[in-house]
């Protein structure tokens, strides 16, 4: 009898982990090779995990909401028909009051943070703090592993295994996941406390060090209990977040405090645009099989300007500037779950308006479907959201981080404006807005790079397109 070990796919370069959404099969059922056994989901893209080879699933090793590292075996498939299915991993016991357990598992992280503000402050029962530890955290300290976000999340928020290693941890083994991670940061006191200690345990009399590490900022801010917020015994649904979700908000966060944000709007006129897709559309359907949108044409002139004003493609690099000279362009994708996702068109900057139209059609039917690969959303230079599609007449979005610019397009509205000196028109017009990065991007710059989509788009040329002689 053989037995083929399921291990957690890698999902992408910058992909360490992933959480399992659900178990398709239970342990006895039989499967075929390439037959779906489970749902994982990362920061980036949800995924099926198909069976290695046929045969009886014998063995599952992590339960669902489990965070897991890549390459690590989470099931076992035995080729052999009278093989003996192993107890699926032990889910936790049901809390006692479900409104109560997830507030107590942020006061178990606070408490391994005994030493409080004021503490920290006067020294507790008159010694001074104990000094923050140094030590980065390991991939495993002898007691239990550290998955690499985990490290990360340590390593950028100054956090030292002195100060975590005795947190209680949900994962499997005791093991601390991101979201335990990001609760002790949440509840994290002003000056990091250097290691768990116990109660009457004797403190350091060494001075407490003038600079401390600040705390970190945790982006989802403090958790309460419905109690705390008023809310106990109201009509209320407490709905948990997804993975992308979770990467929405960290991603809003950061770009909030990273990015010098700017924007600025500018009103076009593409009523020669409205005019020809409308001429060409239903032809364009018959001949394509899709339709042919208004993003495509945005995304068609703003890559177009990007190519003459090329540092608004750019990035920043600690004190460097990097110029990209391809065009990776993203644009917003509305799932019907509620969360957003940004796949990328690669090296926009070489397909025509047919090309870029046939991409967005394909990367926007994948993201509705779940069907994105990691590379799909990943190596984005620049955004649009096309925000007009669900009625607003402009927005203002934020940046998608390390990018430096991001285009909004409001909602194309017929109204009347001044054709000539002398004469009024009903035309079709847009705003569009820019955010950009001032830190990159000055506002010169970003007039010019807008001016440079405006005359693309009010002086669209159809013939170049070759659709009108094609579909005629």
């Amino acid at each position: 009898m053989a037995t083929i070990d399921m291990l957690m796919p890698k999902m992408g370069e910058s992909i360490a982990e992933a959480t399992i959404v659900k178990w398709t099969k239970n342990v006895g059922d039989k499967v075929k090779k390439d037959e779906i056994v489970l749902e994982i989901s990362t920061d980036k893209v949800d995924s099926e995990v198909p069976a290695p080879a046929g045969g009886v699933l014998t063995e599952i090793l992590y339960k669902t909401d489990d965070v897991v590292e890549v390459g690590k075996v989470i099931a076992r498939i035995s080729d052999s028909a009278t093989a003996t299915p192993s107890a699926p991993a032990a889910s936790p016991a049901p809390a006692a009051n479900p409104i109560k357990a997830a507030p107590a598992a942020a006061s178990n992280a606070a408490s391994a943070a005994p030493v409080s503000a004021s503490a920290a402050s006067h020294g507790g029962n008159g010694h001074a703090p104990a000094r923050t530890g140094s030590t980065p955290v390991p991939r495993s300290d002898g007691k239990r592993f550290y998955s690499p976000v985990v490290r990360a999340m340590a390593q950028e928020a100054g956090v030292a295994l002195e100060e975590i290693e005795n947190l209680p941890g949900s994962g499997k083994d005791g093991r601390i996941s991101r979201a335990d991670l990001e609760t002790y940061l949440g509840n994290r006191t002003s000056q990091p406390v250097a290691r768990v200690m116990e109660v009457g345990a004797p403190t350091s009399h060494a001075p407490a060090t003038a600079s401390a590490a600040p705390a970190a900022r945790s982006a989802f801010g403090e958790k309460k209990s419905l109690e705390q917020l008023g809310l106990a015994n109201k009509p209320v649904e407490v709905i948990k977040m997804s993975t992308v979700r979770k990467a929405i908000v960290k991603a809003m966060r950061n770009t909030i405090d990273t990015a010098a944000h700017v924007n600025q709007v500018h009103e076009v006129d593409i009523s020669k645009i409205v005019k020809f897709r409308e001429s060409i559309k239903k032809r364009f359907v018959q001949e394509y099989g899709f339709n042919l949108t208004y993003t495509s044409f945005f995304i068609w002139a703003s890559c177009r300007a990007l190519e003459r004003f090329p540092m608004v493609n750019s990035m920043i690099n600690g004190d460097e500037i990097i110029v990209k000279k391809f065009v990776n362009y993203g644009f917003a994708v509305a799932l019907d779950s509620g969360d957003l996702i940004v796949p990328n068109i690669k090296n926009c900057q070489n397909l025509n308006l047919v090309g870029i139209a046939t991409a967005v059609d394909d990367l926007g039917k994948r993201a509705k479907n779940g069907k994105l690969s990691p590379d799909d959303t990943s190596g984005g230079t620049f955004t649009l959201t096309n925000v007009g599609s669900f009625g607003p007449i402009m927005g203002m979005p934020l940046i998608n981080q390390p990018e430096s610019a991001i285009m909004g397009a409001g909602k194309i509205v017929k109204r009347p404006v001044m054709v000539t000196e002398d004469s009024w028109g009903f035309r079709d017009m847009i705003y569009l807005s820019l955010a950009f990065d001032h830190r990159l991007v000055d506002g010169a710059l970003a007039g010019r790079f807008m001016m440079a989509i405006e005359d693309e788009l009010q002086n669209f040329d159809t013939a170049s397109t070759g659709l009108e002689r094609r579909l005629g």
